[in-house]
């Protein structure tokens, strides 16, 4: 028996029970901050505890899917019979910027230098490539894979089988109408709000940090953090207003042109032969022990926190921001063939991460080594960055860049999440209407408020403890998709 009668009231009802879902949550989180924090933190760790095994699993699994996707004959299903929309650099510049820009500036020196000094393991690699190679563990090729995949799944759907951006556009006959497609749907919608509500929370933060070094302000009020996230929703809703083409692209490709002149600055300043043999051994390391940390076994088995502080928590997050990352990717990746989009997704990113990674920690390092600064300097995921360019020549320059792509890494992170919650809203369209755009950018911003007015650090860290529940869910929802995926591309094979 079918719920709803049409599809569009299917979808209304996902937008409304999305909508009432995070307005519950703010009220209960208001209301009774302690006990719901502490419910949540126990229901976080239960669930790392109980899944985490799993979450390892799927994510080695997702690159192994991908490799053999990309390598055997399916490697050549084109997505669409169209062109590349997008020259590769544009492409890559918006998928990066979207999906992990503003989290490379926050962890550039913070968590090489923790792994330098917290390592988590034996090894017999120094302290600072076996500190590369767990960093290049975390932000290599799991997450791109994982969001890889999700996206893929979404384009074949899109461009292949002339489908929609939805979750439950894989579903056929009278399941398109179903609770089960509601429920796709809703969770889909629910991981990309809260991720991005935790991205700008987070984002902000940094912003503020960076405020805070260039006018000596220790803390802005209440009211001037509010002033911040009003201007970078209002930037982020008219730059997803103007669309792909005009506003998200031109941001992108800012950002990478901007990342790169920084890498770049960092390079030749600092220790640069010593950042080549860093970055070739822990890459090399990291390639021949993938598989076991993988999957924590054999000589690269780390201790279970370990796992449920770091690891555990990483594929969740990763896991929980594919609806977000995902199906942006899809949107942005019509012509492109499977190898192409294997590569173009999940190992040049990976690489150009490697990279980043490499420059930065390679050159804290030398500077704790030289006693020129110590591990305490570079603690806060939020200052390190700016703390580290201190310690450099030109350090107003270093820092300058470093502010800028602060903001606008943050702003490509919610225009990309308003274009694809304005797909959902908006019939699963890859062009939604301009009203789903402004609507969302309204409703962004406003939850954003109240997580500042009302909860401050302690609600933000709620909302990312309930993105990790929420990836629970969708990891079976995942599994599901990828099932559908490998079904398709195999019934494709069997008619010609």
């Amino acid at each position: 028996m079918n719920i709803f009668k049409k599809e569009t009231d299917t979808q209304k009802h996902t937008l409304y029970g999305s909508i009432l879902f995070v307005a519950g949550f703010l009220v209960i989180a208001f209301l009774f901050p302690e006990f719901f924090g502490q419910i949540l933190s126990e229901w976080t760790y239960q669930v790392l505890d109980v899944f985490g095994s799993s979450y390892l699993i799927l994510g080695l699994g997702s690159v192994g899917v991908l490799l053999v996707l990309a390598f055997s004959r399916f490697g050549s299903v084109k997505l669409g019979k169209e062109k590349a929309e997008y020259s590769w650099i544009s492409w890559i510049a918006m998928l990066y910027s979207t999906g992990m820009g503003g989290g490379l500036l926050l962890r550039a020196v913070q968590e090489p230098v923790f792994y330098y000094s917290n390592p988590p393991r034996a090894t017999s690699l120094s302290a600072g490539e076996f500190a590369l190679e767990y960093t290049f563990f975390h932000w290599g090729f799991t997450p791109w894979a994982i969001y890889a995949l999700f996206g893929l799944v979404i384009g074949y759907n899109l461009y292949q089988r002339n489908g929609s951006i939805l979750s439950s556009s894989i579903l056929t006959g009278i399941y398109q109408k179903s609770v089960l497609a509601t429920l796709l749907d809703f969770i889909t919608i629910i991981c990309t709000v809260i991720a991005v509500v935790a991205g700008v929370g987070l984002g902000s933060r940094q912003l503020l940090d960076a405020l805070s070094f260039w006018t000596g302000i220790d803390s802005f009020t209440v009211s001037q953090s509010i002033w911040l996230v009003v201007l970078v929703c209002v930037i982020s809703t008219f730059s997803a207003f103007l669309g792909v083409n005009r506003g998200i692209k031109i941001i992108s490709n800012l950002n990478i042109a901007l990342a790169t002149l920084l890498l770049i600055f960092t390079w030749i300043l600092g220790s640069e032969w010593i950042v080549f043999g860093m970055f070739f051994n822990a890459l090399g390391t990291y390639l021949w022990e993938f598989i076991p940390m993988s999957l924590n076994i054999g000589d690269q088995k780390v201790s279970h926190s370990f796992l449920t502080d770091w690891t555990y928590f990483y594929w969740a997050f990763w896991l929980a921001w594919a609806p977000f990352t995902g199906v942006f990717i899809a949107r942005i990746s019509k012509g492109r063939t499977i190898r192409q989009f294997v590569f173009g997704t999940m190992i040049i990113p990976a690489l150009g991460t490697f990279i980043w990674f490499s420059v930065f920690g390679s050159n804290a390092f030398r500077l704790i080594e030289l006693g020129e600064a110590t591990s305490e300097n570079f603690n806060s995921i939020y200052s390190a960055i700016f703390n580290f360019f201190e310690l450099f020549p030109y350090s107003g320059f270093g820092n300058t860049i470093s502010t800028i792509l602060v903001f606008t890494f943050l702003i490509t992170s919610v225009d990309s999440a308003i274009y694809v919650l304005s797909m959902f809203t908006d019939e699963g369209k890859p062009d939604p209407k301009r009203r789903y755009r402004l609507f969302w950018g309204i409703a962004i911003g406003l939850v954003t408020i109240v997580v500042i007015l009302f909860g401050k650090d302690q609600l933000l860290q709620s909302i990312s403890q309930l993105l990790i529940l929420f990836a629970l869910p969708f990891g079976f929802m995942f599994v599901g998709m990828v099932m559908y995926l490998v079904f398709q591309l195999i019934s494709l094979e069997k008619k010609k």
